[in-house]
Order: structure tokens, then sequence, then C-alpha cells
């Protein structure tokens, strides 16, 4: 096959870069992107945490403004008047956005220890009202000392380096506070600190960060939404790609070898847009490479959510329970595997003509628990069942675990070789795609361990771990500064080239 090219090609599917693409597209640049999946809106690629935020900042609504996406477009996304309930052994709390109604809560629940947690909201919500969010935008991931110079000076000026640890160290004798506060940054964070700086929490739990939006029938949906975008500016998605090398000279990327007798696939712009780990299977092992290979190896996921779905009665959910609920089962213990879960709930179920509904429940385990054999989690899922029929007393018989199930029959019993991957295999891949990131930064620049640039001028990384600790902010963010670099550096060719046409 004669070999293809394209201005900007995409691997993977994160959002950051799905954002970059459709820009580019817009612009007039010929986009590809090469999915690894079959499809990103596929049922049980979805069965993982599908809530998001930052959609009400001023940077999201840029980004839907620019890409002319209408109301209609957005009618897969639901916001959550009140984004969460946690229960505790003793307590239950609906964490409302509105802090006069967050605060009658917490009276309830926590009247010796309310006006200590009353000022630690009102501390975050200060510090998030007078940072300058924008400027911190613009000197984020800096290119060379100068810029290096001047991030650091913001950081000083504006109190990024505080850590939380003095602010919640004094809330609550007995960790039920500390845990509740500690719930909502691992349902919302993506990064993993013993010590977080007062900045992670605030980007989850101040007023203005805590709106949550639900995506109807998960975050693939929301990627599905600026993939059509590119291809309405006439760019190309390819599904079920495989990838045998990224051919590299000099110091530029040449393109993409594709598996089979796809051929070849040049660009002018390589955007690694997946877990960046896996570059490393590409990366030459030279000496140029030497630091970045070092930088990706030290990322590392601490945690990932693990998500199971249940199928159930609607009659049998509690009057009060809401849709997103955090359940601890013991606040003085680790809030990792069944002592911690998200509760998504979705009722009633519009694809289901029994009128069931659907409860997607989400938990946090150690890195090194996702290759375990299916009988481990199968322990695991049975305890929770266990929690959920104490959760909803009159559920007994009409909460059936829908996915994973362990070996399902093959619907083509004849076939040698299944086409359909199992559900397990499916679980632990939504796993990997929902990692928390372990960091241990000295002070806040220590977040970002990675620069979206590479030692390849034309090879940029729009990988979740780039901006991590700023959740979907932060690829947001990314998405526009690699439009901006990249935009600015094909507006400087074409310069170049109107005054060679002048010249001759």
């Amino acid at each position: 096959m004669a070999e293809q090219y394209s201005d900007i090609l995409i691997l993977g599917t994160d959002l950051a870069g799905l954002i970059t693409g459709a820009f580019l597209a817009k612009r007039g640049l010929a986009v590809t992107v090469l999915n690894f999946e079959k499809d990103v809106s596929l049922e049980k690629k979805n069965i993982q945490p599908n809530l998001i935020t930052h959609l009400e900042s001023r940077l999201f609504k840029n980004i839907l403004g620019r890409l002319s996406i209408l109301d209609h477009e957005l009618n897969i996304l639901s916001r959550l008047e009140v984004p969460y309930q946690t229960v505790l052994p003793k307590h239950r709390i609906d964490v409302y956005r509105d802090r006069e109604k967050l605060y009658r809560e917490l009276k309830r629940e926590f009247p010796q220890d309310f006006e200590n947690v009353k000022a630690f909201y009102e501390t975050m919500d200060n510090f998030d009202a007078t940072l300058d969010s924008e400027k911190l935008q613009e000197l984020i991931l800096p290119k060379g000392l100068r810029a290096g110079w001047r991030f650091k000076k913001f950081v000083k000026e504006t109190g990024l380096n505080q850590r939380v640890s003095d602010l919640v160290a004094r809330l609550g004798a007995d960790r039920e506070v500390q845990s509740f506060l500690e719930s909502q940054l691992k349902l919302l964070s993506k990064t993993h600190s013993a010590n977080p700086f007062t900045y992670q929490i605030t980007k989850s739990l101040s007023n203005e960060n805590c709106i949550l939006f639900e995506v109807k029938g998960g975050i693939g949906h929301l990627k599905k939404l600026f993939l059509d975008k590119i291809e309405a500016y006439n760019g190309r998605i390819k599904n079920e790609t495989h990838i045998e090398k990224i051919v590299f000279e000099k110091r530029r990327v040449k393109g993409v070898q594709l598996g089979g007798f796809e051929g070849m696939i040049g660009c002018r712009y390589l955007l690694w847009n997946d877990e960046i780990r896996g570059l490393l299977n590409y990366l030459p092992k030279k000496w140029r490479t030497r630091k970045l290979r070092r930088n990706i190896e030290a990322v590392t996921p601490r945690y990932y959510h693990f998500s199971i779905q249940y199928q159930l009665d609607p009659e049998v959910i509690p009057v009060g329970m809401r849709e997103n609920l955090i359940l601890i089962g013991d606040p003085q213990e680790e809030l990792t595997g069944t002592n911690y879960l998200h509760l998504n709930t979705y009722h009633p179920a519009q694809n289901d003509p029994q009128g069931q509904a659907f409860l997607t429940v989400s938990y946090l385990l150690n890195a090194d628990k996702l290759h375990e054999p299916s009988s481990y989690f199968d322990g695991l899922h049975a305890d929770i069942t266990q929690r959920l029929k104490k959760l909803m007393p009159f559920s007994d018989g009409k909460v059936r675990l829908h996915f994973p199930l362990e070996n399902k029959a093959s619907e083509n019993p004849e076939m040698l070789f299944p086409m359909e991957k199992s559900d397990f295999e499916i679980f632990r891949e939504n796993a990997t795609a929902n990692p928390i990131y372990e960091v241990h930064p000295n002070e806040f620049g220590g977040l970002f361990p990675l620069s979206h640039r590479t030692p390849y001028k034309n090879l940029l990384l729009t990988s979740p771990e780039i901006l991590a600790a700023l959740g979907f902010e932060g690829k947001f963010l990314l998405g526009l500064k690699t439009i901006d670099m990249i935009w600015n550096e094909v507006e400087v060719g074409h310069k170049k080239a109107i005054k060679q046409r002048k010249v001759e």
C-alpha cells in the first residue's frame, strides 16, 4: 500500500489529544486518530467511574464555543444538584454544592467539629477565589530557564507550596471527619500523595469546583463527541489499529508503521495520547531519550479504580439514597478495597424493557493487584454484594451481578478461538484506564514530573499523566496548550513560505 500522510497523527483516545485534534482539524489540518480499541462508546468499556468535573469552568466553555458544540450535543451530560452522598457507619451526609445546605448537614452530623470543618471549607473557597488560575495555566509546564523561574516565582508568591496537613490534622478526633474529606479527594483526584498540597484539595472541594456532571453511558461518550467533531472537519478515525513501530529519523518522527497490510502513515506531528508507559515500547533506546524514559518509568500508579455492575429492581433503592454514594466501612482503616466504595445508580434503565436499574460499584486496589486471578476478585465482589444488602435491606434476591461474569460461553460454540474479549479482560482494561498515580513532590512543581515536549521536535505528549494533578481541567488545559504550540509553529512555517515566494 502506498504511504499515507496526515498533518496530525494522534495515537490513542484520551480527551486532551482529541480536543487538540478537533481544533486543528477545524483549522484545516489533516488529522488522523488511531484508536487501539474497537469503539470508545462500547457498553462494557464504559463500566467505570463516569463523573466529570470542571465543565462549568471558563476553560471548558471556551472549548465548547470555539468548536461550535451545541447544547443538544451535550445531552449526554447531566448536572448533579447533589453531587454525591457519603455514608459512614454512624453518619450520612449529602454533599451539596450549596455551602449553606452543606453546612447544615455537617453541623447535624459533626456538631463538635463543625466550626473547624466549616473553617476548612472556607479556606478552600478563599484559596480558589484569590488564585489567578489563568496565570497558573499560562505558566504551567514551563519551557526553558526563564519560564521555569517565572513559574517558581508565581508558586512562591501565591502559596501553592502550602501543604494540607496543618488544616486537616485538627479535624475530628476519631478520624471520621478526616475520612469524610479523604474519601472525596479519592473520588475526584487522579494523584495520590501522603501529604497533598492545599491546591490539590481546592481543585476538588472548593465551592466552584465541586460541581459534578454524570456522562450518560460513560466517559467514552464524551470522547465520542470530540471524535465526531474531528470527522465533521474531514478528519479520519481508524479503529482497532495495531502499531508495529514508530519511525524516527534524526530528531523527528517520520510516521507510524501499522500492522498487517495497513502500511505506513507519515505525519507532520505525532501526539502520543494514551497511557504514557505504552510509549516505552516504541521509543529508541538512545542517549537522547534516556531522560524521557527515566521520567516515564518513574510515573507509576499507586491504585487502580476497579468497577463492577449490578442489575437491580429500582424498588429496593432506599428513599434518600443519592445517585452517587461513597460508602465507608471503617473510618479507622485505609480507604481501599471493600472499605471504600463508590456507588453510581442508573434508574430506570432505558434499554431494559423490564424497568431494571443498573448499579455500578467502583473500588480502589493497590496497583499490584491488577493481574490477580478472577477467583481473587470473586471474593471481593461477594463481600461487596453483602455490603449492598446491608445498605439496601430489602434487596435480597433482587440484586444480581451483571459484570464481570466468569467464563461466559461464546455466542458461537463452534468457534475454536473466541472473537470477543472475556468480561475479566475488559474488567482489567477498564481498571488500567483509571489509575491513581503516586507522586512524592518536594514542591508544587513536582506534581508535574513530565512535560508534553520530548527530545523529538514533532513528538508531543497528551497522555493523562501529564497534568493528572489537575483532574479533568488538566486534560482541557493540556489540549489547549498543545494546540497553541502546534499552531504557532504552523503559522511560522506559513510566513516563511510566503516570504520565500516573494523572494523568488
